[in-house]
């Protein structure tokens, strides 16, 4: 019955609409590396983030709008809004980061946080490329091999934070320390959502192949 389940063509729309989301995810990280990288006209490239994420829930609503009105889909209705909530999440974190590169008024992003973003990036490229794969599960090898790259980049993820962790915490200023590292933070929490979506990626796998 779950394999039946897979191949009903008419509600593959799903798979259009996650992959659109993972899309603009991919694009929110680009610019947020991008903020990094090219520290200038930050207001400008925060608003622009922002719209990114203001997309990304109109995305999400989408989703979940059509999971309401839909009697049969593709995967498992828990795997779609778990793949839906966790890529939110990534941009959540992301936006939030981008927020307070202004609002803390840091004048310049310390390599570490660079480090992160490009962390960051490369763990959301891998989810992109195994969600555009989902639809077809002959590339379950290579599906597989993605999820586990993302897992190395997590773990990649939690060493930088412990070492961006202990040098920050040589610094004098008590505020500059409680600022740095809630960017910290937040940046390690989207790479750990990233995984998280791989998690599912695989769970779904599990269920179908």
């Amino acid at each position: 019955m779950k394999i039946m389940s897979w191949i009903i063509p008419q509600e593959k729309r799903f798979f259009d609409m996650i992959e659109k989301q993972s899309e603009n995810v991919l694009i929110g990280v680009n610019a947020l590396l991008d903020m990094l990288e090219h520290y200038e006209n930050l207001d400008e490239k925060r608003k622009n983030i922002k719209k990114i994420e203001n997309d990304g829930d109109k995305m999400v609503h989408d989703i979940f709008a059509e999971l309401n009105k839909t009697f049969i889909t593709p995967i498992d209705r828990e795997d779609i809004s778990k793949l839906t909530s966790s890529l939110d999440d990534i941009l959540d974190n992301l936006e939030a980061v981008a927020e307070r590169l202004v609002l803390y008024d840091i004048k310049k992003p310390c390599p570490y946080m660079c480090e992160f973003a490009q962390t960051l990036q490369k763990a959301t490229h891998n989810v992109n490329q195994g969600i555009n794969l989902l639809r077809n599960l002959k590339e379950e090898k290579q599906i597989r091999s993605y999820c586990r790259e993302v897992n190395t980049l997590e773990n990649e993820g939690d060493m930088l934070l412990r070492k961006a962790t202990a040098e920050l915490f040589k610094r004098k200023d008590a505020v500059e320390i409680i600022k740095i590292k809630e960017l910290y933070d937040d940046m390690e929490a989207a790479i750990d959502r990233c995984e998280d979506v791989a998690d599912v990626i695989g769970d779904i796998l599990v269920k179908y192949t």
